[in-house]
């Protein structure tokens, strides 16, 4: 996004008057082209303000070419637009593919990614993708580095990550090395087609992957996935019906019905 200065009140004052300045010098210039009597009208003191209305018209003009040549730069420097296939940041990007960088000119350190077509970036045909980036600073606070952390797709049909099927239109997160390859599935929002012991995942469940609940002492529980249902979902745990709410898997993908320790 262009950063926009903070206008003071005089500034805006000053901005009203040649704006009104350029308003009042087009329709005189107008009245003077279409009217003889106008143009017969014109005496040194006429022709002194219309000269200052000019000029206060051309200033105008200069603000606006200046603004859009500040814009045209910023879009360059930061928001630019691939004019041939790029590998950049683990992905095979086609031209004509859209990024927001966060540093000017450098393409790996984009934050999002527009595509003209879908990409396939691990099991998932995006459209789009954007990018969690931390930044790393000297004692100065100058930008160091870029490293990204996990990269989230959004895309048509459904992905498969990590033997999920998962609802491209919304948004799946992946965890990313800082190179920005894929890392790890993170999580996503179920499509239809899942299955956990047996049983149908109702499609809108959330999908989350953890490396098991971490107590005070240091214990792993045997969690590995959480999936919250969707509400009013059904899912039978153990000798019940859950309607809603969360449930704990562990590796092999099995309901965890009995406490965690």
């Amino acid at each position: 996004m262009i950063p926009i200065p903070v206008l003071s009140l005089e500034a805006i004052f000053i901005m009203f008057a040649f704006y009104a300045a350029t308003l009042a010098w087009l329709v005189w210039t107008l009245r003077i082209i279409l009217s003889a009597k106008a143009r017969r009208r014109l005496g040194p003191w006429r022709i002194l303000v219309y000269a200052i209305l000019a000029a206060m018209s051309c200033l105008t003009a200069l603000y606006h070419y200046d603004l859009h040549q500040q814009a045209a730069d910023f879009k360059m420097k930061f928001e630019p637009v691939l004019s041939e296939n790029s590998f950049i940041g683990g992905i095979d990007m086609p031209a004509g593919t859209k990024l927001v960088v966060n540093a000017p000119y450098d393409f790996e350190t984009f934050r999002e990614a527009k595509f003209p077509h879908p990409v396939r970036i691990s099991g998932t045909d995006a459209l789009f993708a954007e990018r969690y980036i931390t930044t790393e600073t000297d004692e100065e606070f100058s930008i160091l580095d870029y490293t990204p952390l996990n990269i989230r797709l959004t895309g048509i049909g459904e992905g498969l990550e990590n033997e999920w099927r998962c609802d491209a239109t919304h948004p799946i997160t992946l965890q990313t090395h800082s190179d920005g390859s894929v890392k790890a599935f993170e999580s996503c929002m179920a499509a239809v087609g899942n299955r956990i012991e047996n049983q149908p995942l109702p499609k809108g469940a959330e999908i989350i992957a953890t490396d098991g609940t971490v107590y005070t002492d240091g214990f792993v529980a045997s969690d590995r996935w959480l999936i919250y249902l969707p509400a009013g979902a059904e899912l039978s745990v153990g000798n019940k019906t859950q309607f809603g709410g969360m449930i704990r898997l562990d590796a092999e993908r099995r309901i965890i019905t009995k406490p965690l320790r």
